[in-house]
């Protein structure tokens, strides 16, 4: 065989890899930049991140009590804590339907105790034979997991089979389902026709 044909088939494959390494390197590095609006468009890179993560956290008794799934999980440099993208957190419950919590983004602290939700942010239980329908929308709230208790200072809407009830600020207690409005609070009763 030819030594400069030898030479050309060698230099092909070890052009291709030196001129395509950095055009990868640099995908993977933008798979973890996230923008911020709110920040002026300014740009984090995460020192960690995960993709479909799963937090379960458990009771006493050994069986799950709560769990946050998110489509991301990313760390950033100097942060307490990581935030997570679409975020969706399941309370279990001993009957009747779970509660479900999903949102747009969140940030959970580093020992998974409290989450902050931002963006339409929606609980919601549906309808079992030991429970009733219940929906809560907000635009912001904060979750304490372990507590099942979750407040905001902002709107609040929670619709049942026959209320709609509106108001600025809430505390919940999640296990026991009961939402207390504490501002502005406005409500609605339509009769249900059996």
């Amino acid at each position: 065989m030819d030594k400069k044909l030898l030479l050309l088939l060698l230099t092909i494959p070890l052009l291709s890899i030196i001129l395509t390494w950095p055009i990868l390197n640099s995908s993977t590095r933008q798979g973890s930049k996230i923008v911020f609006p709110e920040q002026g468009n300014k740009t984090k890179v995460a020192d960690s991140f995960f993709n479909h993560t799963t937090i379960i956290n458990f009771g006493e008794d050994g069986l799950p009590k709560s769990k946050v799934i998110g489509k991301k999980l990313f760390h950033y440099p100097g942060n307490e804590d990581s935030e997570i993208v679409s975020p969706v957190i399941t309370f279990f419950r001993a009957t009747g339907s779970p509660v479900l919590v999903t949102t747009d983004r969140g940030w959970i602290n580093k020992d998974g105790t409290r989450i902050l939700l931002k963006g339409h942010t929606n609980i919601e239980r549906k309808k079992s034979a030991q429970n009733h329908y219940s929906r809560l929308e907000t635009p912001e709230l904060t979750v304490w997991p372990e507590k099942e208790y979750a407040e905001t200072d902002k709107s609040v809407k929670i619709t049942s089979k026959s209320t709609v009830a509106t108001g600025v600020g809430m505390k919940a207690y999640l296990d026991k389902e009961h939402y207390y409005l504490l501002d502005n609070v406005k409500a609605r009763h339509m009769p249900v026709k059996e």
